[in-house]
């Protein structure tokens, strides 16, 4: 009577799970009558609600949770039963309520017993802990557990359990230290995962190895003897690896995310993972072109790669772990659109352009552009005369901020991938470049060569245009340079696909999501739980003095004592009490520390 009813309701939210109790059989599961009247239910023998008074036995266990359920921002209940239970928190939960039931078999049942359309409207049931999703920030999470359910199927719900705990840990913010490179292209990626995290609320210390990237370039002019020079690399490696941990360990991270070519050695890695702190490598660039990564594979406690397919086998083999895909992506503060002075459009602007380095297939292709309004900006191009005149600033390298306003400036930019030996269009390019999300997150158009997996990032034709080859190339240069409203529409569609889902926010997330489904565990959670606001102040007791001052802390997502005194400092008046005492302990330690 209940059953085609809830379905469509639950559906409304999660039709995967709908068909699936659709499909679904009751197994061991029984809908037996109550003395009250209400249906109750047994699994296995068990019941999981009263035989008596299901009702009554679901009201009593609400008010008992009462004052944790109404100070609570978010809910999660385990186990659900017919969920009388979850009905009955209806009534006081303020914040979102999350239901895990891994039994299918009992969702099944109670979709046929009782009419829960109320229910499924307010909450969100999970039959998987990996489904399980994020807590809000502030960290007041309550995690109930309905007994019967979890004693019928305990390993379960104490891995949803678990799951929930780090969740929570990982919301309120985690230190993550991200080290980048001397310099190259993964250099500005490492500034925008470290900014991107910190958006997400995280504290961040960003390892910024540029300033040693001259002098480590500066080794080739030292000498020409190629052992000296590798002697040369591999000691200035391990210094500046050192210098990176005198910074990183004192940080004191949860996790360590290292950019591809970062300089931080195995023995260092190591040093880390015996403190329990994770190490992250996320390797952004082609495996075919770069082959260090199967010296670095195993030394990383989480690998991510921008290729799949083969790639992912081939790092299995050289023993990495936890190993998953995280494509490229944009950073909207710096790939944004721009209103560009007059001036600017003339410096920066043309019908086409193109910004990269000289490799084998573009100068071959782009012969075939020089005809055009064409300007080329990159580096790597020397020995070219045929660019001539289209080669700008004598091929120097172009910076960000320069290339953001080319994007902008140029009413069709070429986006044509790396190859060192194609004549044009590589026809087996598996990765998609951070250039194409930068165009799109500019609003900018582009023409790009299509690649494996690159329709999954956008609707090909709708949100960006691809070529195949120099005749298709000016074909369609042809036409958007003569239809420029369906060219603009073409670049604000890419421009919003970017924002809601390629940003590096989005990326940081996803890596974040599959450490804590890979196992990951914080390693310092109980200094996390001794910065808690919330919990300092239920042990100071709400309505002591000190209880009272700590509670303008509430909305914060940690609490130590440079925050207090910044407090203090940044207020008027005559410090308290209480600030004194807070003083006087900055103070102690102050001159403890100087011994």
């Amino acid at each position: 009577m209940f059953l085609e009813r809830n379905l469509d309701a639950l559906a409304d939210v999660d039709r995967r799970l709908s068909e699936r109790i659709r499909n679904a059989g009751r197994g061991a599961v029984a809908v037996v009558p109550s003395k009250a009247g209400p249906p109750s239910i047994k699994a296995d023998g068990a019941a999981l609600h009263s035989v008596y008074d299901p009702v009554r036995e679901a009201r009593d266990w609400a008010e008992h949770h009462d004052d944790a359920v109404r100070n609570a921002s978010a809910i999660a209940v385990l186990g659900f039963g017919l969920g009388y239970h979850v009905e009955e928190l209806l009534h006081a939960a303020r914040g979102e309520i999350t239901v895990f039931e891994p039994g299918i078999d009992v969702l099944r049942a109670a979709m046929e017993a009782r009419d829960l359309t109320r229910v499924l409207s307010s909450a969100r049931i999970f039959t998987d802990p990996d489904d399980l999703p994020s807590p809000p920030p502030d960290g007041t999470l309550l995690v109930l557990r309905h007994l019967p359910s979890v004693r019928r199927d305990p390993a379960p719900h104490e891995e949803a359990a678990s799951r929930l705990e780090v969740l929570k840990v990982v919301a309120r913010g985690l230190r993550i230290a991200v080290v980048g490179p001397f310099y190259g292209g993964s250099l500005p990626v490492a500034g925008y995962c470290a900014e991107a995290l910190r958006t997400l609320g995280h504290e961040v210390e960003f390892i910024d190895n540029s300033s040693f990237g001259e002098t480590f370039l500066s080794i080739d002019r030292i000498t020409k003897s190629a052992p000296h020079r590798e002697i040369l690399r591999m000691k200035y490696g391990e210094f500046a690896s050192e210098a990176a941990m005198a910074r990183i360990v004192p940080f004191r991270p949860d996790i360590v995310l290292v950019l591809a070519q970062a300089p931080i050695l195995a023995s260092a890695l190591s040093i880390l993972r015996e403190q329990g702190i994770a190490t992250v490598f996320w390797f952004v660039e082609d495996h075919r072109h770069m082959k260090y990564w199967r010296d670095v594979a195993s030394s990383y406690d989480h690998f991510f790669a921008i290729q799949e397919g083969g790639f992912l086998e081939m790092l299995r083999e050289a023993g990495a772990k936890n190993i998953a895909f995280l494509p490229m992506a944009a950073s909207p503060a710096v790939h944004r659109r721009m209103a560009l002075t007059r001036q600017e459009i003339l410096e920066y602007g043309s019908d086409v352009s193109f910004v990269g380095a000289g490799y084998y297939n573009r100068r071959r292709l782009f012969e075939g552009l020089v005809d055009l309004d064409f300007r080329i900006w990159g580096n790597e191009w020397g020995g070219c005369p045929v660019f001539e005149g289209i080669l700008q600033r004598k091929g120097a390298r172009v910076g960000t901020e320069d290339i953001v306003k080319i994007f902008n400036a140029s009413r069709i930019n070429v986006n044509l991938h790396s190859s060192s030996y194609h004549e044009g269009v590589n026809p087996d390019g598996d990765f998609v470049n951070p250039r194409t999300f930068e165009i799109a997150a500019c609003g900018a158009f582009q023409l790009v060569d299509p690649r494996e997996g690159l329709a999954r990032f956008f609707r090909i034709g709708e949100e960006l245009a691809c070529f195949d080859g120099l005749d298709d190339l000016r074909g369609k240069i042809a036409w958007y340079l003569a239809h420029p409203e369906e060219r603009e529409a073409v670049a604000e569609r890419g421009r919003l696909r970017v924002l809601r889902e390629h940003t590096y926010e989005r990326r940081m997330e996803a890596m974040l999501g599959c450490m804590v489904r890979s196992g990951f565990r914080p390693p310092w959670k109980a200094m996390r739980e001794r910065e808690d606001p919330g919990r300092l102040v239920a042990q100071a007791g709400p309505d002591t003095d000190l209880g009272r001052y700590l509670a303008r802390f509430a909305g914060s997502r940690r609490l130590r004592l440079e925050d207090v005194l910044r407090e203090i400092r940044s207020g008027n008046g005559a410090v308290d009490r209480v600030e004194r005492i807070f003083l006087a302990l900055n103070e102690i330690g102050r001159r403890e520390a100087a011994g």
